[in-house]
């Protein structure tokens, strides 16, 4: 927050305005899919009837919009559970590595097995495969093959993000517990549902306790999917509940910033949701909202840093 100090010298000195240095705010999207239908697995989880979702979403359709709402950076999310599609999406965006900085695959269908050393190391000689995603369970149990596979992430220093569904906020505790370097990240606010009741005691206690594990982050994403019928409330009110409690758990420190379009779609347009994070970051200061969407980001995914520039504030002549 800008200092009164400043308004009153502008003030003594007779100035109609003062120009600031104010950082600005490179805008990291940490959770975007693309997709094509003709891809062999196809996206079960999109039906056919969806007129908004059905239909492909590439490169030539996201990075115009992504830039003309400031995104300087992009961490892509495997949309589906294919494995063949982890390559496809580093594939897909290697023609703009300044944009598409990394890439969440998807490895659900081999962790815990002997499939998965070979497939994650290959993978791995691309530097913008920053990490995998754990959508699908396909063992009950977290095994010791499981563990031993996610001990070999963190070694590399790759990250996982969680969506929680067939994994449990439980489930990510006992991972972060047994694996303090592995840095995990909770997709969507672990996968709670908004309906404008306040949120059930057993699960905010849950998501708290999580917090608590300092390799933990938690994603600032999805607000409008938390919602089950759509298209969402565009309030921000609807959706401080659950924003204030991940502040409250999670600190500003391990907040990251993700949209998740184009299923956003189903509600509203992309800068739409930027604009309602947005609104709800600048309440807690410039410092947070470097934080949230660029800095943390940064950090936890370890992509390469954008160059930081001022932008001219003015404070207006009353």
């Amino acid at each position: 927050m800008r200092s009164p100090s400043i308004f009153l010298l502008a003030s003594c000195l007779g100035l109609s305005s003062l120009a600031l240095a104010k950082p600005d705010v490179p805008i990291v999207d940490t959770h975007i899919h693309l997709w094509d239908l003709k891809r062999p697995a196809g996206l079960g989880w999109i039906a056919k009837d969806n007129q908004t979702l059905y239909r492909n979403f590439l490169p030539q359709h996201h990075a115009p919009i992504a830039r003309a709402n400031g995104v300087r950076a992009v961490v892509l999310v495997q949309a589906g559970q294919s494995l063949p599609d982890n390559q496809w999406n580093l594939d897909l965006t290697a023609h703009d590595k300044d944009l598409y900085r990394g890439l969440v695959g998807n490895l659900s269908e081999v962790i815990g097995t002997d499939r998965f050393q070979p497939l994650f190391d290959k993978l791995c000689q691309d530097s913008r495969y920053v990490g995998y995603r754990l959508s699908g369970r396909y063992q009950e149990k977290l095994t010791d093959a499981f563990f031993r596979d996610l001990e070999r992430t963190a070694k590399k220093g790759r990250t996982v993000d969680i969506l929680c569904g067939k994994y449990s906020l439980r489930d990510f505790e006992a991972i972060a517990t047994r694996l303090p370097g592995l840095k995990i990240i909770i997709d969507h606010f672990g996968n709670v549902r908004l309906d404008g009741e306040p949120l059930g005691p057993q699960w905010v206690r849950q998501f708290k306790s999580l917090a608590r594990r300092p390799n933990v982050y938690c994603k600032v994403s999805a607000l409008y999917g938390r919602v089950k019928p759509q298209p969402a409330p565009k309030q921000l009110s609807f959706y401080e509940p659950i924003l204030e409690l991940a502040y409250e758990a999670f600190g500003e420190d391990r907040l990251v910033y993700g949209s998740d379009w184009p299923v956003t779609e189903t509600t509203g347009d992309y800068g739409s949701v930027l604009k309602l994070t947005r609104a709800w970051a600048v309440t807690k200061g410039d410092s947070f909202e470097l934080k949230l969407f660029y800095k943390n980001a940064v950090r936890f995914y370890g992509i390469p840093k954008i160059l930081l520039t001022t932008v001219p504030s003015t404070i207006p002549k009353k």
